[in-house]
């Protein structure tokens, strides 16, 4: 700010900048000292004003894009935030389904519920549903913003449960054109139960050589980690991985160094070979661990040691992962039947009847 007095005139003149703006303005001060109060009057009523036609301008603006918003605000706000990692990719997919949509060409406060309702997403269920949380928050977080009055109720797609399980013959022929790295990420979710997003996350230092185990630091819940098996065909694939390894991650990326590969490509590449394979579209990449939870139940019985294996909170959530055979079954009805039978063959010789 400056104060000058321009020749033959008694009131001060004060020149200032109000964020790049320049002023000039008389104080009508005939004192120095009472021009520098006034001066200070006017700059601050300079800024007020800004402010006032900033928000104005603000009022009247309509809400932006769904696109625009989550490009500007929510992406950001996943990545900077205090979220979990596994929260973190999970709405970075979940964008990732929504962006070619033409919900996301929609101004975020035109979107009603009737939208969300014949939104067309890709994949299952589960998948879809993926889509829809991340469409929920990203509404939520556009009325925390003030963009937003209210949010819109989305109602979640009903849920399939994933029943499938490889059996030998599946296994074997996936394995015979699967490519790397999906070969050995489904090999070791197959034989550790670990999840296929886990395991393209393992660290060297992770890999128990001495002890047959594979330590996961992290996951899904608290209980996510734990202690895996170590199989031998495991042992033998990580250790042709472990003689070119150039850093910390089992799976690095190709793309970004120092980092773990994507789990997305890995997903990507299962369906192109399961096609290839003649598999069944119920099989998916997470079956892998649904066939290790099965096998590890019907060959130990013990649904305690199974839901540490998997890493559950709860024994109802790794309930809903097993699906063991029907083996014995027949022969089970086969002897109940041969019991009944020899019961009425019995009370019928007692009672005199001829027995056919």
């Amino acid at each position: 700010m400056e104060l000058y007095r321009r020749k033959g005139t008694k009131f001060w003149l004060a020149d200032f900048t109000v964020d790049g703006k320049r002023y000039r303005q008389s104080t009508g001060a005939t004192t120095r000292a009472r021009a520098t109060e006034v001066a200070a009057e006017l700059i601050e009523k300079a800024k007020k004003e800004k402010t006032e036609k900033q928000e104005a301008r603000e009022e009247k603006a309509p809400p932006p894009l769904l696109r625009d918003f989550a490009d500007g605000k929510f992406l950001p706000y996943v990545r900077d935030s205090q979220l979990d990692p596994d929260t973190r990719r999970y709405y970075q997919n979940g964008w990732r389904l929504l962006k070619d949509t033409p919900i996301a060409q929609r101004r975020i406060d035109e979107i009603v519920t009737s939208d969300a309702e014949v939104l067309q997403l890709p994949g299952s269920g589960s998948n879809a549903n993926c889509g829809l949380r991340t469409l929920r928050r990203i509404l939520s977080l556009a009325k925390d913003k003030r963009l937003l009055a209210s949010v819109p109720k989305i109602k979640l797609r009903e849920e399939a449960e994933r029943s499938a399980t490889f059996t030998p013959e599946q296994e074997q022929a996936f394995l015979a054109v699967a490519p790397q790295p999906l070969r050995d990420v489904f090999t070791i979710s197959q034989d550790t139960g670990l999840r296929p997003d886990e395991v393209v996350r393992m660290r060297w230092e992770n890999v128990l050589w001495d002890k047959n185990l594979i330590f996961n630091p992290n996951g899904k819940t608290k209980k996510s980690r734990r202690h895996v098996p170590l199989s031998d065909r495991v042992r033998n694939l990580l250790r042709v991985r472990a003689d070119s390894a150039s850093n910390e991650w089992v799976f690095p990326s190709p793309r970004r160094k120092g980092s773990p590969m994507s789990y997305f490509p890995v997903a990507k590449d299962f369906t192109k070979t399961r096609m290839a394979a003649g598999l069944p579209d119920s099989l998916v990449l997470y079956s892998a661990r649904h066939s290790f939870a099965t096998d590890m139940l019907d060959r130990t019985g013990n649904l305690i040691l199974v839901q540490k294996l998997l890493g559950h909170e709860a024994v109802t959530t790794t309930q809903r992962y097993l699906h063991p055979e029907l083996k014995g079954i027949a022969e089970l009805v086969n002897e109940r039947n041969a019991e009944r039978a020899e019961t009425v063959r019995h009370r019928l010789r007692h009672s005199g009847v001829a027995i056919q």
